[in-house]
């Protein structure tokens, strides 16, 4: 590919946004739709660092970094978190695409574009429709089933998956050939084939060591743990809310684990259950369905 992407995986996506971008077929909408921790997120900033860049996305000029470090006059980010993203903002966002731009673009970065209300998707939908010149927007989702359709009818939807864990681990192997085998090994586990997880897990430790707590924590009370500690361990996760996350990828890590390794039908069907089970239970969750109460049913039906 002609970019440095620095990035594991998609290649068919980069390579799809490489010919966009070289034959001028460049969309003024692009969707980035995948589960999350993909790297969705990762690749939008990329291809706000390409384009704003004058030397070929060189990762050294003051453009790069100022890209990278969210910080860049033309770029504009919106990044993703609990609150949902409402009327105000999409017009704070239009007021900043129509001032004077300084480069060649003007770029805008939405993560998580499920989090809009409704008001605030009708009033993104009248931008989508009249985009200010030069204007590049790239939106992210792991939900694209929460999007007004009348939103994906109008943008460049680009799909992004997991992918093995042999692929991955040979990725790991070429980018980090100095870090232990077993901790590669154990980062391809943990992650899911996501491959920013891989990434964010590799770079940081501190995370690393949160998933090896978390990961003797469920093989703990999974196979020796009461109902009181269970619903204990709940309590735990809701006073600490981005530990759910990482406690759904490590019990789905060890049930696949089990099941792949069990002889007898009928336990690995007991497995498949429960791993049926947490995806009801993520689903429900991000319903805004009560966390106690989807967490505990999750607990009692391991």
């Amino acid at each position: 590919m002609k970019y440095n992407w620095s990035i594991i995986g998609h290649e068919k996506q980069l390579e799809q946004i490489e010919s966009d971008i070289e034959s001028g077929n460049l969309a003024h909408t692009y969707l980035l739709s995948g589960s999350n921790s993909v790297g969705k997120y990762t690749v939008a900033k990329k291809i706000a660092g390409i384009l704003q860049c004058k030397d070929n996305f060189c990762h050294k000029c003051n453009t790069c970094y100022q890209v990278q470090k969210g910080s860049h006059i033309d770029t504009i980010e919106l990044r993703g978190n609990k609150e949902s993203i409402k009327i105000m903002d999409i017009r704070k966002l239009i007021e900043r695409l129509n001032m004077t731009r300084q480069s060649e673009y003007k770029v805008l970065l939405i993560q998580s574009i499920e989090r809009m209300t409704k008001e605030a998707a009708n009033s993104f939908l009248k931008l989508l429709e009249e985009p200010p010149e030069r204007t590049v927007i790239i939106l992210t989702t792991n939900r694209v089933g929460d999007i007004l359709p009348t939103i994906i009818s109008r943008v460049r939807t680009i799909k992004f998956g997991i992918v093995s864990y042999g692929y991955l681990n040979k990725k790991l192997h070429e980018l980090y050939p100095d870090r232990d085998e077993k901790v590669i090994n154990e980062i391809c586990l943990f992650s899911l084939g996501k491959t920013g997880k891989a990434v964010h897990l590799m770079e940081n430790p501190d995370s690393l060591a949160n998933y090896m707590k978390v990961y003797r924590d469920v093989q703990s009370f999974l196979d020796h743990r009461n109902v009181a500690d269970r619903f204990s361990y709940v309590e735990n996760l809701i006073a600490e809310e981005k530990q759910i996350e990482v406690f759904f990828d490590i019990l789905t890590h060890v049930l696949r684990t089990k099941m792949l390794s069990e002889s007898s039908p009928e336990k690995r069907k007991k497995e498949i259950n429960s791993l049926l089970k947490i995806g009801e239970a993520g689903m429900l969750l991000k319903k805004n369905v009560n966390q106690r109460l989807v967490l505990e049913n999750l607990m009692l039906s391991l």
